[in-house]
């Protein structure tokens, strides 16, 4: 009963493991992703300063998915507001504050909230009414989903024209354009009761139910070997797995490592005049080159954990006959000049 206890928690560490460097993972871009949105964001300065705004502002915004941040966002805001799109840019700099106060930096949160509300005394706004429900009513809003919880809020909206439809089941659906009426005006649409649809209602008419199948018998188990390797093999296996991730948590705290050092000498080669003094593209940079740092950082402790891990699960595993005679522990470790992890083991 022992060894069984054993190697479940055993299990659970891996796969706490894992999962933990899946969240690495996807916390920040690879190294194409994030090569992919410096280029997209240089295009897209190109662009503004030919002043060919509706082409920057996709690039802006294909760049701030593949890798997000601030100066990033700023730029997409700045474009959205240039181009007119007041309800997106007071969003978009709502986000850049909102990612400022995250890190930390009071001046750039300040700067965002300003344009914030700026633009916030400009915006045109559209009630979505709904008089009578029908069952399995959705409302979309130029194409997307409006949730019920917004229906006859004063949400907004760029200037210009939006489309608005209603569907149900069995109803004939209802569409309509509104046109906002300007700053600080605001427009209501009012979607009326949905007509039934004679057509959708026999299309609807119930199949026919197919007889129920005979119960079956379930297939008879064989009863578990006592004799077998009683858990060696699977602590085998998931030693490979362990191993696994902690190479994964190494290569992936090695690519970071090199995005941080990348970022940190562009930043003081090209933006900062000294150590400290930076212009807004280089203090963006320096803040990337401190956050792929960490994730360096946190990649190199999985993969330390993991390596290890997959050791003690690997010995574990070789001596099936006297599996109460080894014993592997794995415990920090912490010296003058640093900190990591020991194995002990007595076998």
């Amino acid at each position: 009963m022992t060894r069984h206890r054993g190697n479940s928690r055993l299990a659970w560490c891996v796969a706490a493991l894992l999962s933990l460097a899946a969240g690495v993972a996807r916390a920040e871009p690879s190294a194409d992703q994030a090569a992919a949105a410096e280029a997209l964001f240089r295009e897209g300065r190109a662009l503004v300063a030919q002043g060919k705004l509706a082409e920057a502002c996709p690039k802006f915004a294909a760049s701030q998915r593949l890798d997000p941040g601030y100066g990033t966002q700023w730029n997409l805001a700045d474009c959205l507001d240039r181009l007119g799109r007041t309800a997106s840019a007071w969003a978009a700099f709502r986000e850049a504050a909102d990612m400022a106060s995250r890190a930390g930096q009071a001046e750039r949160e300040a700067k965002a909230t300003r344009r914030a509300a700026d633009l916030e005394k400009r915006l045109e706004r559209l009630v979505v009414t709904v008089s009578a429900p029908a069952d399995g009513l959705v409302v979309r809003r130029n194409g997307a989903v409006l949730d019920a919880g917004a229906w006859g809020a004063p949400l907004p909206v760029d200037p210009g024209k939006h489309r608005v439809e209603a569907t149900a089941p069995g109803k004939r659906p209802f569409s309509v354009e509104a046109q906002t009426a300007g700053p600080g005006k605001v427009v209501t649409v009012e979607i009326p009761p949905l007509e039934d649809d004679p057509a959708a209602a026999a299309s609807a008419a119930p199949p026919t139910a197919a007889p129920a199948a005979p119960p079956t018998a379930a297939p008879l188990r064989p009863a578990a070997d006592d004799d077998g390797d009683d858990g060696a093999g699977t602590r085998r296996a998931l030693s490979f797995v362990a191993g696994g991730v902690g190479v994964a948590g190494v290569v992936t705290g090695s690519i970071f490592g090199l995005i941080a050092s990348a970022r940190w000498n562009r930043a003081q080669d090209e933006h900062c005049r000294t150590a400290t003094l930076c212009d807004d593209k280089g203090v963006a940079l320096v803040d990337d080159a401190r956050s792929a740092a960490a994730l360096a950082n946190v990649g190199f402790v999985v993969g330390g954990i993991g390596l290890a891990a997959g050791v003690a699960l690997f010995v574990t595993s070789l001596d099936d006959a006297e599996p109460a005679a080894a014993r592997v522990v794995v415990v920090p470790a912490v010296g003058t000049t640093g900190g990591g992890l020991a194995i002990q083991g007595r076998f």
